[in-house]
């Protein structure tokens, strides 16, 4: 067996992270926009000490929202260290802009709860006490943001899950955010989540929220998959045969989660045999991996789709985007198809389907499929249902939050 199998056999078998978003891949591949504006913004924090554009974030599950954002704000922490304060929270944690207020003046601070003329309760987490601890009066999301701002100190939020934030919060912190980046404090706003986030921060009605940087976050392209495959192995000295990464790429549908599950696959397979090269016989070997943690991702979406009685509407729209080679399908069409404009949205936040945006002119509002590979097993699993001709009626609902 080569050495390098041996002596790196448990840091080659990790070095694909095909898991929740928390753990950051050793090369981030694309995501070009993302990354520049992400770095104009912090130089613009720290050489003039002023506020950007709030950032936004969103796209289908899987596709590296959570990956981006902790690659960006652990570079920038490498780069700054203690010169600026980036904190990061998910809508659990804040469900009221009391607590929102309360997190941000705490957050990696000495928590010291003060009584003073008014208490507030709340179950807030850290606290010995829990339900019912007292704690100083809130003066405003405001008030703590310019607090953490004091003498020109740059501070950078970033809100992962934010699609599922309460709407009070959500308009809290737009309505702060805009306040202290007019006064020139050095705030930057990041926010993440799946397509419903829009939404969310329209039925907010935050102010100006329509003027952030939004970044639809979809699949790579086929250059920058191979990428994602080959630049962590070269390291390790480990090449694609020839063609092959960019088979694999294509097989992946260029969606970064199966990206990291292909990667995963591929390297066990060439350390349980010994290979140095990672050719067709290692694709035909690691595939059957591959299609078994594929597959379980398909039965978390497909029974999120069955929990809300949707599978024969999600199989005609699964049988409609196969006869276009999954490439996007008109919103008015997608309409028409569906018959209730509720269950496109339900299918939209499940990620199931999503909206691209608008890049050039001419172009149409379109939708495409979350994952393509994924209507293949919704059309072979829905075979002989039919669309009732009057569907359950669907209440509009935030959506449940899960990552990939």
């Amino acid at each position: 067996m080569n050495n390098i199998l041996v002596e790196k056999r448990n840091e080659l078998l990790t070095l694909f992270t095909p898991g929740d978003g928390g753990e950051i891949p050793p090369y981030l591949a694309g995501r070009e926009r993302e990354k520049q504006f992400f770095r104009l913004a912090v130089y613009t924090l720290m050489e003039k000490h002023q506020g950007n554009q709030n950032m936004i974030v969103y796209g289908p599950r899987g596709n590296g929202k959570t990956c981006l954002l902790e690659d960006l704000a652990s570079k920038t922490r490498e780069n700054y260290g203690d010169k600026i304060d980036i904190l990061s929270v998910t809508p659990d944690e804040i469900t009221t802009p009391e607590m929102l207020e309360f997190w941000i003046n705490t957050h990696e601070k000495p928590i010291m709860p003060v009584a003073e003329t008014a208490e507030v309760k709340a179950g807030l987490p850290g606290f010995a006490g829990g339900v019912g601890v007292t704690f100083r009066q809130p003066g405003g999301v405001v008030t703590a943001i310019r607090k953490r701002c004091k003498d020109h100190h740059p501070v950078i939020m970033i809100v992962d899950e934010a699609h599922t934030l309460e709407d009070e919060v959500t308009r809290a912190l737009f309505n702060a955010s805009q306040t202290v980046r007019k006064e020139n404090n050095p705030f930057f706003l990041v926010l993440a989540g799946t397509p419903g986030l829009l939404r969310t921060l329209g039925q907010a009605n935050a102010s100006f929220w329509e003027r952030g940087e939004e970044f639809p976050l979809g699949r790579l392209s086929v250059e920058e998959s191979v990428e994602a495959l080959v630049k962590p192995l070269e390291p390790f000295g480990i090449p694609f045969a020839n063609g092959v990464a960019e088979d694999v790429a294509i097989r992946a549908h260029c969606y970064p989660f199966f990206l990291q599950v292909w990667g995963r696959c591929l390297v066990e397979e060439l350390v349980n045999r010994g290979r140095t090269t990672i050719d067709q016989y290692t694709v035909i070997h690691a595939e059957p991996k591959v299609i078994v943690r594929r597959n379980q991702m398909y039965a978390k979406r497909f029974n999120e789709i069955d929990d809300r009685e949707l599978l024969p509407v999600a199989g005609k729209l699964a049988r409609a985007f196969i006869a276009n080679d999954n490439k996007p399908i008109p919103t008015p069409e997608i309409n028409k198809l569906v018959g209730e404009r509720e269950i496109v949205k339900t299918l939209d936040r499940l990620g199931y389907i999503w909206q691209l945006p608008v890049v050039a002119k001419g172009e149409k509002l379109s939708y495409e499929p979350g994952i393509p590979s994924m209507m293949n097993f919704v059309k072979e699993q829905t075979v002989g249902l039919v669309p009732l001709e009057k569907t359950k009626e669907i209440e509009p609902e935030r959506d449940i939050g899960l990552d990939y």
